[in-house]
């Protein structure tokens, strides 16, 4: 009976609604129509070029093949299925020619079509079992269960160099490089028959196809662990439930733990430690690469790798943060004081001061006021316990919950406002005026307004007009006599914080073509002067803030800033010179843009072999773990560059004049105050005509509502603004759809 037996008759499928979501490319995508026709285009192409064939054969597993904990030689069944090299080849050539979103699209569709062999394959691999006599009791899958090197164990064994034409590489890769390996462990039952995938246990925690069914966690939150989950003191401990469908790390942060994972969530960094108390939770091989076997013993576990499949009581150490100081090296300019208010402020005899709040989704200011002085308190938006966008929290709001995201924030405004008080020695009844600025989401929630039409199509907000009234509304304790106000929003992606920061700029009085740029997950704009103004908002991604970057981090002490290439490697410089932890948004960018130069990245976004799938190194922690770029976050940081220089070229288009008309461009926010501009014109996020006349303002929400608190005036300039204002819809531009796929590259 042979042992081996070759598939010859494989069907190829390529489905479309899998590559999208493999592409994260939904209908309300920027390119989804272009990538919709080009997939039309380019189907019967990459249906022919593939060339499917398939080995599948009794074999074994070595020991030191399993990171499992699974020992000694097991007898398996192994497969080596391919879809020939023809079809990659076609993608590369793409790349090569700078067409990023055809050569994107083409790697897509050849993963896609080497998945779409496996029906057939288990089909085969059935009935040789059942001409075998066997029975699958398990499917082992690399890393998890396997280490890399059981790719070449299985081309040896089956002979598929010589019956397939593959090769492998030093790094146990395949060539072609479209080729998988299954490996399934047998059993003398022949009723089993366990050749599913799980995705619980599946390391690609970031596969568009995962789906998982949610278990209860239940979250345990001290100084110290308790030893078991009876011990622990109501009094002492926090404890938060919630349902999780994917990894511990994942679901911790959606629902507001703060829990470190510098690298990434790649488990290198062995920070984001648990303690399982109660329930069992599989141990990975990042497990035992950072704990002991008496740790392990004892349930520590990283949060990064733990997929639970079934409930479980856990402990974490105490890391949520109440305050927090923002890292910026800019104040909020005081603006002159209007006549009307000159001696009524702080520092005036009878003690008064006014206070300004900017309302952001992941933090809030709260800045005191008084004569030429200022005293700022930044914290955690605590509404983050509901999800860190916007999308989240209106889920949230239409859910029920709505009133308590109210309430949240209210109450962290009092403590902030309170702190702010005592440590200046003023009460409540010096409080002349207060204001508020926020994107229009965070102020429909302060306020309790039904968010019901924010969370789709066409957006519609429930109010956007300003407000003013009593801050006893919010607060017992104020004056009766206090009034609260709120600039107006343009739009339900273009807030008051725009408009704050308009008016912090005045704009609204402006001759020259001026550019507002705030740049976050979304990435706010607006362009005119006091005759016309468009704005606009781009989904630029979380890449600015450091998010979907494998080693990224927030704006914090030790992220690591900027960098310079040498000739040979890179020099960096962290965030107030602290040991490097990772590498946040304006990091990115001067990475990308210095490894351009060093000829590391091509300009289509591809790194050098030698750092295509081992990252580049910039450097260690101090726990001595690699701080890298990795291909990936090229790709993160293409995508978001593009989308914000399409949204600029949109504006311009759409206003009638050209980058070179603009007299000034203004970068709001921490992160444009970081940011070299010029290496930023480099890999094409800005026109090079902006090149000198890029400024970085600083926080303008704040400051505008600083203004607003204290001029009666700044409100008629706000109604000036929004008379002036219309908004321009991206996503429905073809404009904007060419020019993203135009600036995916890195060089113009």
């Amino acid at each position: 009976m042979d042992d081996r037996k070759l598939l010859t008759h494989l069907h190829v499928e390529i489905d479309k609604e899998k590559v999208f979501a493999q592409l994260n490319c939904f209908p309300d995508s920027p390119v989804y129509h272009e990538m919709e026709e080009t997939f039309r285009e380019i189907l019967p192409e990459m249906l022919a070029l593939c060339r499917p064939k398939g080995i599948l054969g009794k074999g074994y597993v070595p020991a030191s093949c399993r990171t499992d904990g699974g020992s000694g030689k097991e007898d398996a069944v192994l497969s080596i299925l391919t879809v020939g090299q023809e079809i990659s080849d076609y993608s590369s050539r793409a790349f090569q020619n700078g067409d990023y979103v055809r050569g994107m699209l083409a790697d897509a569709m050849a993963d896609a079509a080497l998945f779409s062999l496996e029906a057939d394959s288990q089909k085969a691999l059935r009935s040789f079992c059942r001409e075998w006599k066997l029975g699958i009791r398990r499917r082992l899958e690399a890393p998890q269960d396997l280490t890399m090197e059981m790719q070449r164990e299985a081309l040896i064994q089956l002979h598929a160099d010589r019956l397939l034409g593959l090769e492998i590489t030093e790094g146990f890769m395949y060539r072609p490089l479209k080729t998988s390996c299954s490996v399934y462990l047998t059993s003398p039952d022949t009723q089993l028959f366990r050749v599913g995938h799980n995705c619980r246990t599946c390391p690609n925690l970031t596969c568009s196809l995962r789906h998982v069914e949610p278990v209860k966690i239940t979250v345990l939150e001290s100084s110290d662990c308790p030893a078991t989950a009876e011990e622990a003191v109501s009094g002492a401990v926090s404890r938060i439930t919630f349902e999780s469908g994917g990894t511990l790390l994942e679901d911790m942060r959606k629902n507001g733990f703060s829990i470190p994972a510098v690298c990434g969530g790649t488990g290198r960094c062995g920070k984001c430690r648990i303690r399982v108390l109660e329930g069992h939770l599989e141990i990975s091989a990042e497990d035992r690469n950072v704990f002991s076997p008496e740790e392990l013993a004892e349930g520590w576990r990283l949060a990064c790798h733990g997929v639970p499949e079934e409930d479980l009581v856990i402990w974490m150490k105490s890391s949520r943060q109440k305050e927090i100081q923002a890292v910026t090296a800019f104040e909020t300019t005081i603006p002159e004081k209007h006549p009307e208010i000159e001696g009524r402020l702080p520092g005036s005899s009878d003690g008064s001061y006014a206070l300004a709040i900017d309302l952001g989704t992941t933090t809030l200011a709260i800045q005191m006021v008084w004569e030429k002085n200022q005293d700022t308190y930044t914290a955690l938006n605590p509404q983050a316990l509901y999800g860190a966008d916007v999308i989240a929290r209106i889920q949230a709001a239409n859910n029920g919950d709505g009133p308590v995201l109210r309430d949240l924030i209210r109450t962290a405004l009092y403590d902030g406002i309170r702190q702010l008080q005592s440590r200046n020695h003023v009460t409540w009844n010096g409080l002349s005026a207060a204001a508020v600025a926020g994107n229009t989401t965070m102020i429909h929630l302060l306020m309790g307004f039904s968010c019901e039409e924010l969370g789709h199509a066409p957006f519609r907000p429930c109010h956007m007009e300003a407000l003013k009234f009593p801050l006893r509304q919010w607060f017992d304790e104020a004056d009766p006599r206090t009034q609260v106000k709120i600039y107006p929003g343009i739009s339900a992606f273009v807030g008051s914080d725009i408009v704050s920061g308009l008016c912090s700029l005045s704009m609204e009085s402006s001759d020259q073509i001026s550019l507002l740029i705030d740049l976050g997950t979304n990435g706010e704009m607006v362009l005119g002067n006091k005759e016309r103004m468009l704005a606009a908002s781009t989904a630029a991604g979380p890449a600015f803030e450091g998010g979907n970057i494998i080693c990224g981090t927030g704006s914090v002490p030790g992220a690591i800033c900027s960098a310079h290439w040498t000739g040979t490697s890179l020099s960096f410089e962290t965030i107030g010179g602290q040991p490097p932890i990772g590498i946040c948004g304006t990091g990115v960018i001067e990475i990308t843009e210095e490894l351009l130069r060093g000829e590391v990245i091509d300009n289509t976004g591809k790194m050098e072999a030698l750092w295509f799938e081992n990252g580049y190194e910039i450097a260690r922690t101090p726990d001595n773990e690699r701080i890298c770029l990795w291909q990936k976050d090229v790709r993160e940081i293409q995508l978001a560059k593009a989308a914000v220089r399409a949204g600029i070229e949109t504006l311009l288009k759409r206003y009638g004049v050209t980058a070179s008309q603009v007299s000034r461009v203004c970068l709001a926010g921490g992160f444009g105050y970081r940011l070299d501009c010029e290496k930023a014109i480099q890999i094409g996020m800005f026109p090079e005509e902006f090149s000198g006349i890029i400024q970085a303002v600083g926080n303008t929400s704040l400051s505008g509502a600083v203004m607003l608190a204290e001029d009666p005036e700044s409100m008629r300039k706000a109604k000036e603004i929004l008379r002036h204002a219309a908004e321009l819809s991206l996503s429905e531009d073809p404009f904007f759809q060419q020019k993203y796929i135009e600036h995916m590259l890195l060089s113009e």
